[in-house]
């Protein structure tokens, strides 16, 4: 997936930046469910979220925390789409069965509980 126009012009003023100081929310989207266990577990004491949007259905898990200190005062929150990710998705016991416009709390045990599930097909 490409970065959108705004994401790239903002990647690039952050590389020619010296520093950086976000003061306000952040949300990174990541590509897979690894991502979002190593945002899980660098956090201090995140909220975690498996909900499926209203409208599309379209699974999501997200894990969120507030960050006081320099560079990001706010809130940290990364997303993973898990429409892509269904084998993950089913692993996560409070998740699977969840209806569209709902949403339930997980913890870091359940994410990793799925990862370890989770078979690692060979190379190719």
């Amino acid at each position: 997936m490409y970065p959108t126009r705004a994401a790239r012009e903002l990647g690039i003023l952050l590389r020619i930046s010296r520093e950086l100081d976000v003061v306000g929310d952040v949300t990174a989207i990541v590509d897979n469910p690894s991502e979002l266990l190593a945002w899980a577990t660098t956090l201090t004491d995140p909220a975690l979220m498996a909900w499926r949007a209203t409208d599309s259905g379209c699974r999501y898990l997200q894990v969120s925390a507030t960050h006081a200190h320099e560079p990001i005062r706010g809130r940290v929150t990364a997303v993973l789409h898990c429409d892509q990710h269904l084998d993950f998705w089913r692993e996560l016991n409070h998740a699977s069965d969840l209806e569209a416009g709902n949403r339930t709390p997980l913890t870091l045990t359940d994410l990793s509980r799925a990862w370890q599930a989770m078979t690692i097909p060979p190379p190719n």
